[in-house]
C-alpha cells in the first residue's frame, strides 16, 4: 500500500513538471512561426511510425536517415527558442511578472478612447517622419514575448507621445538607430535590433537594412512593424513575413486598431 502510494506521488510529480516545462515552451513559442514547425516534426513522427506499423522497411529507413541530422537541424533552428527558454527558467520571474502585471493594469485602467491614444501617436508621428524622409522603425508586440528585443536596446518606460516618438527618430538623437518597441500601450524601449530577414527571400530582395529588419522580426513573431521609409516617405507594415501596401496616417490608424 505504501510503494502504491509513493509511486502515485511521483507520477503526479512527473506529470507536474512535464505540464510546467510545456506551459514554459509554449510562452516562448506563442505567437511565433515555431509553432509550425513543431507541427511539422510531429506530422514527421507520426509518418515514421505509421510506417513501423504497416512493416515499410525501406520507408522507415530512410525516414531514420534523417533523425541524426534532424536533431541538429533542430539544435540550430530553435538556437535562439531554446535559449530564451534557459534563461526564461534562470532569471528573476518576481521582476519581469510586476513589470508586465503594471503593463497590464495601465491598459485594463484605460477606457477605448485612452487605449487607442497610443495608436493615435503612433500614426500622427509617421505622419511627421513621412514628410521629412526621416526613417523609423515601431514595433507592436502582441501575443509572442518580444522581451529579447528589448534587452537589446535602451530601456523607457514612457506612454508614447507624437512628439516623443518624432525625437527618438530624429537624426540627432543618439537612439534614432534600431527599433522602438511599444507593449501594452507603452514604449518600453528604443535603439533595438532587429533580426534580419533572410537575404535569399523573395520578400526581402532589393530591400534596405531597415526593410530586411521589418521583415524579419515579423517572420520570427507575430508582432506588428511599422515602416517609414527614408527613400520613398511611405508608411507600410510588416506583418506575418509580408509587407502591406504603402498606407496613409488614417489607413494606419485603423490598420493598428484592427490588428
Amino acid at each position: 500500500m505504501d510503494t502504491s502510494i509513493g509511486l502515485n506521488w511521483h507520477n503526479l510529480l512527473d506529470w507536474s513538471l512535464v505540464a510546467l516545462l510545456l506551459v514554459l515552451a509554449w510562452r516562448l513559442v506563442r505567437g511565433s512561426l515555431v509553432v509550425y514547425l513543431l507541427l511539422g516534426v510531429l506530422a514527421f513522427n507520426l509518418l515514421f511510425r505509421l510506417g513501423v506499423w504497416l512493416e515499410l522497411p525501406l520507408f522507415t529507413a530512410l525516414l531514420e536517415q534523417f533523425v541524426g541530422l534532424g536533431v541538429l537541424a533542430l539544435l540550430v533552428v530553435f538556437q535562439p527558442e531554446i535559449r530564451n527558454f534557459l534563461l526564461l527558467i534562470g532569471r528573476k520571474a518576481e521582476s519581469a511578472r510586476i513589470s508586465q502585471v503594471r503593463r497590464w493594469l495601465d491598459h485594463e485602467n484605460h477606457d477605448s478612447a485612452q487605449d487607442h491614444g497610443w495608436v493615435r501617436s503612433v500614426a500622427e508621428a509617421c505622419a511627421r517622419l513621412a514628410e521629412t524622409r526621416t526613417g523609423a522603425l515601431l514595433v507592436i508586440e502582441r501575443l509572442a514575448d518580444l522581451q529579447p528585443i528589448a534587452a537589446t536596446g535602451t530601456a523607457l518606460d514612457a506612454l508614447p507621445n507624437t512628439e516623443l516618438l518624432q525625437a527618438l527618430f530624429a537624426k540627432e538623437s543618439p537612439l534614432h538607430d534600431g527599433a522602438v518597441l511599444l507593449s501594452g500601450g507603452r514604449v518600453i524601449a528604443a535603439s533595438c535590433m532587429l533580426p534580419l530577414s533572410d537575404q535569399s527571400s523573395p520578400q526581402s530582395a532589393g530591400y534596405g537594412m531597415r526593410h530586411r529588419a521589418a521583415l524579419g522580426l515579423s517572420e520570427q513573431s507575430d508582432a506588428l512593424v511599422v515602416l517609414v521609409s527614408e527613400e520613398t516617405g511611405h508608411i507600410v507594415v510588416a506583418d506575418r513575413g509580408v509587407f502591406s501596401e504603402p498606407l496613409s496616417p488614417n489607413a494606419l490608424m485603423h490598420r493598428l486598431q484592427d490588428r
